[in-house]
């Protein structure tokens, strides 16, 4: 990358000294213990942290420039004016960092996707990077940092060999997809789904879906007819967000007379699925996936969807959706002794524990189905309900025994019939017995909001179980 003294001035800033001293910018970073010399040092301020607290550090590492609070500086920056250091001072450094991605985003001028929902954003974002990758350069969000840090970050790798950007966008209050898509100024977007996520912010589904149809309505304010909107005839609300968009590539299983059509052809031992991809007018490919579930299969329609919207050769889609394994804690199969373990633990909401839940009733298996669940968090007033209506569905999905931790969970263990449940105050007492009950054949599901931390039980199980080998 290369920022240069104009690209800087863009900011809004209050004060700018020392640019005479201003070197080309090859690097931002928001870090200052990973800082190197010559890079732009952001000085962030964070619920838990304030990067103006390492600021002498910084100096030390010898920068290229620094962007400093307007607020810091009077009270205890001044020292900075001695140091023939470039400091840009503003009067909030994640506006400006954001204002600063935008800048070096308008050097480039290629197609930008921007991806949200309520569920598999990660997932069909990598999808969609693979599948775009049998044709062009890619960038795409590195895990998924989506936020107004993330997504920053992510424009600043991009360089002149990349022809699309695949970017993730997250939110959790309204505005933030908004705000994310004036710093990213995206081409295209697509809404995976609108499901019941973060409601003690969002209060109902309908404000999730306007919390996330922000991104059509940016694309439709901003792009005009130049924007396409990717979507999911499927999902009633989309249907709804989608028809202010002048212009739209749709996809599903269920709806008429879309772009892409898709039919589920059927699932393997695991509930892969093997679905059918018919693009309007043209010849249908099958598709065969390695990762679980139903919902899985409509991420993958979405990816191919993309793929054909982007002249990708259907069977260079086919290849890339066959070989994409899964991301880390989403669905993820691991496979320990005999027995299935799938971690599903990066995050939690209703609709994608129930989606999980299905997965692991409709899989066969000669052994125990066992769930293992942990609280959902940010539901807000409706959370015990939530974790209600959850625990009725565990004994509907078919799972035999169920394991649950967290005082929310609570409320899935009272309300579950099956054959076996035990709820738990203590992680570790939860995977102890979890691996004193596991035998050859049994199948687990592992999930929980991120707060939750469940990877720890994985974790657990697989340390015993390598050291049983």
């Amino acid at each position: 990358m290369r920022l240069t003294q104009k690209d800087l001035l863009q900011v809004r800033h209050v004060r700018a000294i020392g640019l005479e001293y201003l070197r080309a910018i090859t690097n931002v970073s928001t870090d200052s213990r990973t800082i190197e010399a010559g890079d732009l040092f952001v000085a962030l301020r964070g619920e838990r942290f304030d990067g103006h607290d390492f600021i002498e550090s910084v100096v030390e590492a010898k920068p290229g420039a620094l962007i400093v609070e307007y607020a810091w500086f009077e009270l205890k920056g001044h020292w900075l004016t001695s140091r023939n250091i470039p400091v840009l001072i503003v009067n909030n450094t994640t506006f400006a960092l954001g204002e600063l991605a935008r800048v070096y985003r308008r050097k480039f001028r290629i197609p930008i996707l921007a991806i949200g929902g309520s569920n598999g954003k990660t997932t069909t974002k990598e999808m969609i990077a693979q599948v775009l990758r049998e044709k062009v350069p890619v960038l795409s969000t590195e895990g998924n940092l989506n936020n107004h840090v993330g997504v920053p970050q992510t424009l600043f790798r991009l360089e002149k060999k990349h022809q699309v950007a695949v970017i993730e966008l997250g939110t959790n209050h309204f505005g933030e997809i908004e705000y994310l898509c004036n710093i990213l100024e995206p081409t295209h977007g697509l809404i995976t789904n609108i499901g019941r996520e973060h409601l003690e912010f969002f209060g109902s589904v309908a404000g999730v879906a306007k919390a996330e149809g922000e991104l059509f309505s940016w694309l439709a304010t901003h792009k005009g007819h130049k924007a396409v909107g990717v979507v999911n005839v499927d999902d009633r609300y989309l249907r709804k967000q989608a028809e202010q968009l002048k212009k739209k590539f749709t996809y599903g299983f269920n709806g008429k007379n879309v772009d892409v059509k898709g039919s589920l052809v059927g699932y393997n031992n695991l509930m892969c699925a093997e679905i059918e991809v018919k693009p309007r007018g043209k010849k249908p490919f099958l598709v065969k996936l390695r990762i679980p579930g139903k919902h899985h299969a409509q991420n993958a329609l979405a990816a191919a969807a993309v793929g054909l919207l982007f002249k990708v050769p259907p069977a260079k889609i086919r290849g890339a959706l066959e070989r994409f394994s899964g991301v880390a804690k989403r669905m993820q199969v691991l496979h320990f002794n005999g027995i299935t373990v799938i971690n599903d633990t990066y995050n939690a909401n209703p609709d994608s524990v129930i989606a999980a839940l299905k997965t692991l009733g409709a899989m066969k298996t000669s052994g125990k189905r066992i769930a293992v669940l942990a609280d959902m968090l940010e539901l807000g007033d409706r959370a015990e309900e939530a974790h209600r209506s959850v625990g009725r569905e565990v004994g509907k999905a078919g799972v035999d025994y169920l394991l649950t931790f967290g005082p929310l969970a609570r409320q899935i263990h009272e309300t579950a019939t099956v054959k076996f449940k035990s709820h738990y105050d203590q992680k570790n007492v939860l995977a102890e017995y979890l691996m004193e009950l596991l035998s050859t054949g049994d199948v687990v599901l592992v999930k929980g909001s991120r707060g939750t931390k469940m990877e720890d039980v994985v974790t657990f199980l697989q340390e015993r179980f390598q050291r049983a080998a």
